[in-house]
């Protein structure tokens, strides 16, 4: 049993061998330390770039829902006036015609004028 316990202890004893010998010094521990504090602070720096950065891609969202308000409110007043332009151009084809039926009855009227005073300076001559 004893011998059993020797070599028990003597496996143990090589096998902790690697741990007790990579014990950190303190200039290794520092260094780990200030390593460590470089990753934190390198961290926090793209944390806080990230966070600018997603407040400047929702200020363009805003900007963006802006420009589609105002492109939707442009389009709306470009189809009024599409509209209008319609409703001027059915109007002035009616009065154009209008125009030409003013003519029409000036030219009946000149004819009618024409021949009663040709009538008239003919006398009554049958």
């Amino acid at each position: 049993m004893r011998s059993m316990i020797r070599k028990s202890t003597f496996a143990l004893a090589i096998a902790a061998a690697p741990f007790v010998s990579g014990c950190a010094s303190v200039d290794s521990v520092e260094m780990a330390q200030a390593t460590a504090n470089q990753a934190l602070a390198t961290a926090q720096s793209a944390t806080t770039a990230a966070q600018a950065a997603d407040a400047r891609a929702n200020q363009a969202n805003q900007s963006a829902v802006a420009a589609q308000s105002s492109a939707q409110t442009a389009l709306a007043a470009a189809q009024s006036a599409q509209s209008s332009a319609s409703e001027a151009q059915a109007t002035a084809t009616a009065a154009q015609a209008s125009a030409r039926a003013a003519e029409s009855s000036v030219a009946q009227a000149r004819a009618s004028f024409e021949a009663a005073r040709f009538a008239a300076a003919r006398g009554p001559r049958g």
